[in-house]
């Protein structure tokens, strides 16, 4: 029952009773606790002292000791005092106060009085019989879900129990990069890494507010460990509005609703400096106040992020550096060995190359990530991978130089940043390792003297398939893998092994060897009728 009244002219008293915070089932059961909050507000220009009363029916009691109210009467008809101190102009006052219904209230209505400022107001509480199942029913937590999105679904990505810590030791130069400016990291540093589920059982219809207490615990010795917190705990919000101060834990306060199966999505914050990889027990203790703590622990493997990606990704940039370098050097050079009718057919794998690959790539890769989701690169890699390498290929045997495969890649990466805006470290960087990477492999593999020359023979297209498909594969994989690596450290995407595995495996290599291959055979038809 909701009520509001003015009691002695200038004060204002409001009442909440039962209170809750979720949905209410509008009755109470025998020996329940339930929350009255009471609001009691001054609009005189006077500071005051009002004594506010709370008068029990018959058959509730109070729920145990209070910290601002004394109990006076009565144990069947009790009554809870305090006084509230009021500020002049317009000063407020609240408290939640605990109330339990007697274990032998009869089913009924029952009346709660407030007493303040001289006046009295009443509210309606209504009492009903127990049902067989809510008689027995205790509230327990069946089990903890980890990790879940802000939604409350699973990341199937990650295995249960699995919390995947953030890797903010950059982040600072990673803003000035992006043009952000500085930021403060402590800020910045409050928003979930992860949701997780607590999943409750309640077959006795409870209603009650708990504090829910979240902390991490040494797998061995099961002691408390440092990492999670609560917003509000750190920097320059520290103690501002938290429910747990300096606590090394994560608190929340929560509404059980009385459902039979209950779950309560909460996110989870986490200073990844403070928390080493590995096994832990994450430990969630469901706190009344009243009864004893509902305490349950679960297994939980923390993953951080680790050097790997940085390490790839900074080597990477500096081979390509280096190679930009050295190929801007050698540019005029190689430029003037082209005839212009090489450069011209360059010019037109490059364009195609960008019509056959890119164009499709980027206008259904969003259609083919909704359908197939993390696997669509099973589509577009068709493109990605057989596609271009047939081009590629069928080029190189056309022109068997070195700087072919780069001038291409050039024309491609070109047209690419005009027509789609695909200008971004990470494309620069795997757009130049990848024409390195090819380059070197198919010297290397002696791909550029096996096509010079080579009489256009079913016999020589044969031995020529398995070192040009080796090779194309093997320098894609690495380009694929550093790709990955790349996305992973600059745009903060997690990406489990497995699936960085078969996205080489198959997307790198796979398709690129037959794509090679096929180029082999593109690349001596198109010899008999247009090669040098």
């Amino acid at each position: 029952m909701t009520g509001t009244g003015t009691a002695g002219g200038d004060i204002s008293v409001s009442c909440d009773i039962p209170y809750f915070l979720g949905q209410k089932r509008g009755y109470m059961l025998p020996g329940e606790l339930l929350q009255a909050r009471i609001i009691v507000e001054n609009f005189g220009p006077a500071a005051k002292n009002v004594p506010v009363d709370i008068v029990l029916p018959p058959g509730f009691l109070p729920a145990g000791r209070y910290e601002y109210w004394q109990v006076a009467g009565l144990e069947n008809n009790a009554v809870l005092k305090t006084e509230a101190d009021l500020g002049g102009g317009y000063g407020q006052w609240f408290d939640l106060v605990p109330i339990r219904v007697g274990p032998d209230a009869a089913p009924g209505a029952y009346t709660v009085s407030i007493v303040a400022g001289g006046l009295i107001h009443n509210y309606g509480v209504t009492v009903a019989a127990k049902k067989p199942a809510e008689a027995d029913g205790g509230l327990t937590v069946n089990r903890i879900l980890i990790p879940l999105d802000k939604d409350g679904k699973k990341d199937e990505r990650l295995h249960d129990n699995t919390l995947v810590l953030r890797d903010r030791t950059l982040d600072y130069y990673k803003n000035i990069l992006r043009g952000k400016g500085a930021s403060n990291q402590e800020v910045e540093a409050i928003h979930p890494v992860v949701h997780m589920g607590i999943e409750f059982l309640n077959p006795g219809g409870q209603q009650k507010l708990v504090n829910i207490t979240v902390r991490l615990l040494d797998y061995n010795t099961h002691q408390p460990v440092a990492g999670l917190l609560t917003p509000g705990t750190t920097g320059e919000d520290k103690d501002a509005g938290s429910l747990a101060g300096n606590a090394d834990c994560l608190t929340a306060f929560a509404a059980i609703t009385g459902e039979e199966r209950q779950r309560l999505l909460l996110p989870v914050y986490a200073d990844e400096r403070l928390i080493a990889g590995g096994r832990y027990w994450l430990q969630v203790v469901v706190d009344d106040g009243f009864i004893q703590p509902v305490t349950v622990k679960s297994p939980l493997t923390v993953v951080r992020k680790n050097m790997g990606a940085m390490l790839v990704t900074g080597a990477a940039a500096l081979v390509f550096l280096l190679a930009l370098a050295l190929g801007l050097k050698q540019l005029r050079a190689t430029l003037a060995t082209m005839k212009t009718r090489w450069l011209v057919t360059i010019a037109l794998f490059g364009a195609a190359a960008f019509t056959i690959v890119n164009v499709p790539t980027t206008l259904l890769n969003d259609f083919f990530h909704i359908l197939l989701g993390p696997f669509g690169f099973l589509v577009t890699g068709i493109f990605n991978g057989v596609f271009l390498y047939m081009l590629v290929i069928a080029l190189v045997i056309l022109i068997p130089r070195p700087g072919v495969v780069a001038l291409m890649m050039a024309v491609r990466m070109l047209l690419g940043m005009l027509a789609f805006g695909n200008i971004s470290p990470v494309s620069i960087l795997t757009y130049g390792l990848q024409a390195l990477l090819l380059e070197l492999a198919l010297y290397y593999a002696n791909v550029y003297a096996r096509s010079s020359g080579t009489p256009v023979s079913a016999a020589a297209t044969a031995g020529q398939v398995l070192p040009t498909a080796i090779a194309c594969g093997l320098a894609d994989s690495i380009a694929t893998y550093a790709n990955m690596q790349a996305m992973a450290f600059l745009y903060r995407l997690y990406f489990a092994d497995w699936y960085i595995y078969m996205v080489t495996l198959v997307n790198g290599f796979l398709y690129t060897a037959v794509g090679a291959a096929c180029g082999v055979f593109l690349g001596k038809q198109l010899a008999k009728v247009g090669g040098d």
